[in-house]
């Protein structure tokens, strides 16, 4: 099973959290946020900050994510999502 969540938690999460924006268009989750703690910034590429989308469907109250994207300076990467990946673990402290 794809990494997910239940929407209304994470719709709440993006409430408390600025950097983050969740979007929905056709029955495709958008969760776009720009990460902002010095761990993460001092990983940026020249300094740069760094966008993260993910993409998910929605399905019922859940959101299945399928697709992680990363944009910079540099130009975009895209990764495939599979079942419990070490990207997503993150969503298990929400």
């Amino acid at each position: 099973m794809r990494p997910n969540i239940e929407k209304k938690k994470l719709e709440n999460y993006v409430l408390e959290n600025s950097s983050y924006k969740l979007y929905e268009k056709n029955g495709i989750m958008e969760l776009h946020f720009v990460p902002n703690t010095p761990e993460a910034e001092a990983h940026f590429p020249d300094g740069e900050s760094v966008e993260h989308v993910m993409y998910g469907d929605l399905k019922g109250d859940k959101i299945y994510f399928f697709k992680f994207v990363t944009i910079t300076n540099f130009g975009k990467t895209e990764t495939e999502l599979l079942d419990d990946d070490p990207i997503m673990e993150w969503m298990k402290y929400i």
